[in-house]
């Protein structure tokens, strides 16, 4: 009888550990992610541990936070009309007229067809029940939503602009607001500054260590564009409409940066 021969195979040892995603500064060397056994060590050393080139690299972990401000230069105003009733043909009819109503006035103001935008529109149905039997009526409501969002550079008209087109026919309007159409060179101010304030945070722990700062190891990056101000007019049963008083306050950015800086 044969003799049956009984083998055993290592099995490679599988790291579990990933890298997260790494943002390499100019002058560092390239990070090396992925599941490898020096990056399941490093997790060893908590967030102040990268792996460079395969090799461990304890830091100092600090965020910063910049922000930047400027005056809006544009005004986003979202509004629409909102009706109820049994006839859906009705509906339609009468939401397409006061809010081609509406978008004359608007037009009258000096927004043009590029800066306007449909936000939604819906057309659904309502089975009514009895409040106190919680049972079907047997009555069928139709509701009819049309919004649209047209955005301006005349801040100071936007007073003028929600009472144009309330007085039109529009009885829903759920927002203005302000913002800055190019808010890049904002989001990059705020980035530097939020980039000096963690390099300052580094240099006073890194002082009071003993130790001596190096090169950022690993760079996060969180944050964007705030909106300020926001105003909500109200919705059904409008009438002739004075132009409300409208402050565009400011309009700002806040970035978020959190660096690695190596040690030595």
């Amino acid at each position: 009888m044969a003799t049956l021969r009984k083998f055993q195979r290592p099995w490679p040892a599988v790291a579990l550990m990933a890298l997260a995603l790494v943002m390499v500064l100019g002058g560092c060397s390239q990070l090396q992610p992925g599941p490898t056994a020096a990056s399941a060590e490093a997790a060893r050393f908590g967030g102040g541990a990268v792996v460079v080139n395969g090799q461990i690299q304890e830091g100092i972990v600090v965020n910063g936070v910049g922000t930047s401000s400027a005056d809006p230069d544009i005004a986003k105003v979202t509004f629409g009309v909102e009706l109820q009733g049994q006839d859906p043909q009705a509906l339609v009819s009468e939401a397409a007229e006061k809010m081609d109503a509406a978008m004359a006035a608007a037009t009258g103001l000096g927004i043009v067809e590029s800066e306007t935008q449909t936000l939604n529109y819906s057309l659904w149905v309502e089975t009514v029940h009895d409040p106190q039997t919680g049972r079907p009526t047997g009555e069928i409501l139709y509701h009819l939503s049309h919004q649209v969002q047209v955005t301006t550079d005349s801040i100071d008209t936007v007073g003028e602009l929600l009472a144009g087109i309330v007085n039109a026919g529009a009885n829903a309007v759920s927002g203005v607001n302000f913002a800055v159409r190019d808010s890049a060179t904002l989001v990059e101010q705020a980035r530097d500054a939020a980039l000096d304030q963690a390099r300052v945070r580094a240099e006073a722990i890194a002082s009071k260590l003993g130790v001596t700062l190096g090169a950022p190891l690993l760079v996060t990056e969180s944050g964007g564009d705030v909106p300020v101000y926001d105003l909500a007019v109200g919705r059904g049963g409008l009438a002739e409409a004075a132009s409300p008083s409208v402050t565009p306050g400011s309009f700002s950015v806040s970035v978020t940066m959190q660096v690695v800086y190596a040690i030595r």
